[in-house]
């Protein structure tokens, strides 16, 4: 493809990653992309490892985490859909524990498509995998379903995407349960609406930079806390491997003080 195409096909797995959860700041699907018109006939796949380091205080808990997140993928033109597992290493209040995280599964639609721009649709899924309150996971099942854009402007591909994330469970199960951000590796809100933006500049052979705002407002009954999220990260491409690293820094609602992450994505 022309590097036109290339800029908005690779903004977008990004915006898809930042809308599909309210784990949307995490790179556990930053390799699901959207197949382009030069893809076999038949789809391709797609796998990611990412590694994920971060400090956090909360009201509640304080210390600091390490993870891995594994994920994988099948693209057809317009469509996707993949699945996504971290396992974590988590020292809380001086304790430390290891344990995998809530699984994520997704699917994806692009809608709308021009020379320059995309837009779609995007349902997530995560299940109750981690162990119960161990911080790693939401203790329930969630619904994610977002919408997203993307769009090529010189050099610049911009991105963003709105959505909603609801807990699967009665609310009268945890309206009066509030422990804080939760959980504590992927702060996010029983009910809530996330949003994010996007923005990356390519630099030439293959390497993007870029800076990234997103974040939840929690809605309805249920307890829930504003979190706002700042990022700004690098990223390399070459072939069909994509490679990352990116900080963040929580701004408002203690999702976490730092973190950074690296991940590497590969189409087959």
């Amino acid at each position: 493809m022309d590097m036109r195409r290339r800029i908005v096909a690779l903004a977008l797995p990004l915006a898809a990653a930042m809308a599909t959860s309210a784990r949307a700041d995490h790179h556990d699907m930053s390799s699901h992309d959207v197949a382009s018109d030069d893809e076999p006939r038949y789809g391709t796949f797609g796998g990611s490892v990412a590694l994920v380091a971060a400090s956090y205080q909360t009201q509640y808990y304080g210390g600091d985490y390490q993870g891995a997140i594994l994920g994988g993928s099948w693209a057809y033109r317009q469509f996707s859909v993949g699945a996504s597992l971290g396992s974590y290493r988590l020292y809380k209040n001086g304790l430390e524990q290891f344990g995998i995280g809530d699984a994520v599964a997704n699917a994806q639609a692009t809608v709308v498509t021009s020379r320059n721009a995309r837009g779609g649709v995007v349902v997530a899924v995560s299940l109750p995998t981690a162990p119960y309150m161990s911080g790693l996971g939401m203790d329930h099942a969630m619904a994610m379903p977002a919408v997203f854009g993307a769009w090529k402007l010189g050099r610049v591909a911009l991105a963003a995407t709105f959505g909603y994330s609801r807990a699967l469970v009665p609310v009268a199960d945890v309206a009066q349960h509030d422990h804080g951000p939760w959980p504590l590796v992927e702060p996010m809100n029983m009910s809530e609406l996330t949003w994010s933006g996007s923005g990356e500049v390519a630099l030439g052979g293959g390497v993007r930079a870029g800076a990234r705002l997103l974040g939840g407002v929690p809605i309805g009954a249920m307890p829930g806390h504003e979190r706002v999220i700042a990022a700004a990260r690098v990223a390399w491409a070459s072939g069909r491997v994509d490679t990352s690293a990116e900080l963040q820094g929580g701004l408002v609602g203690d999702p976490f003080s730092i973190r950074g992450v690296v991940s590497t994505a590969l189409r087959f």
